[in-house]
């Protein structure tokens, strides 16, 4: 058991994952513009036709027939904008998670948006492709949020803030059209694997942040000699730690967790 365990553990581990999917999603899409509009969409008539096929290219097929049949430059613009989107936010998202936990966050979030995609044919849903580029970046805001990602500088928590919001707030209209939840429901193949994998983060982040506020108000009260500059702790918050000042750094001190471990100023 351990044998196999390990034998899907490096097949499941390849590297560049986001880039293959990138590159499947872009010749999809452009067989799809140049070719065959219908491949890679979902309706009912192809699932009962036994063509359960065209399921597995859902999450790949990133353009509506609508916006194939405008007959326009703007699907080629969105194609090029999101395969590159991708590619670029899946690289770093795999620097920082590995291969391994990228990999799993992404076959996921494909999992669950063909899931949501085929039961939108039934009920109002309205989950797709586009979905997985959304958590991508939500992702991203997640893990990096004080990383400046666009030409503009905007960290990404504050473009992960309001895509949040925008996507409740698309839902509006549908909400209103079928007086339904389930619109909103639809949010939930995506978010799913957000929650899966960084539901912790999010919670540790918080508790983080609630510690720090907590013992940063209790220092105040307290007289001390040292503090180190990085994470700002004292002798009253651990008496155990020893303090140095760093050579390379110009009356910096430092706790023994971080004299080696950070940026020289």
């Amino acid at each position: 058991m351990r044998r196999l365990r390990n034998q899907f553990i490096d097949i499941i581990s390849f590297q560049n994952a986001a880039g293959y999917f990138a590159a499947i999603t872009f010749f999809v899409s452009l067989f799809s513009l140049l070719i065959d509009p219908k491949i890679g969409v979902l309706t009912p008539d192809m699932l009962d036709g036994g063509r359960w096929w065209n399921a597995g290219l859902f999450v790949f097929h990133l353009l509506s027939p609508a916006e194939i049949q405008a007959g326009t430059y703007m699907p080629w613009i969105f194609l090029i904008f999101y395969t590159y989107l991708v590619f670029s936010v899946g690289k770093i998202l795999e620097e920082d998670m590995g291969s391994l936990r990228f990999n799993l966050f992404l076959f996921s979030l494909m999992f669950f948006i063909t899931i949501g995609g085929v039961l939108s044919l039934y009920y109002p849903l309205f989950v797709e492709t586009k979905m997985i580029y959304d958590c991508l970046l939500l992702a991203l805001a997640i893990r990096m949020p004080n990383l400046e990602f666009f030409i503009i500088p905007i960290r990404m928590k504050w473009i992960g803030i309001a895509l949040f919001v925008y996507l409740f707030w698309e839902r509006g209209d549908e909400m209103r059209m079928f007086n339904s939840i389930l619109p909103w429901a639809g949010l939930f193949f995506g978010f799913s694997s957000l929650v899966l994998f960084f539901g912790r983060d999010i919670l540790g982040t918080k508790i983080r942040e609630h510690k720090t506020s907590t013992w940063k108000a209790k220092q105040s009260e307290v007289f001390t000699v040292h503090k180190c500059y990085v994470c700002g702790a004292t002798e009253a918050t651990d008496p155990q730690l020893e303090f140095r000042y760093c050579v390379d750094c110009e009356d910096k001190e430092y706790c023994e967790n971080h004299l080696h471990n950070h940026t020289h100023s």
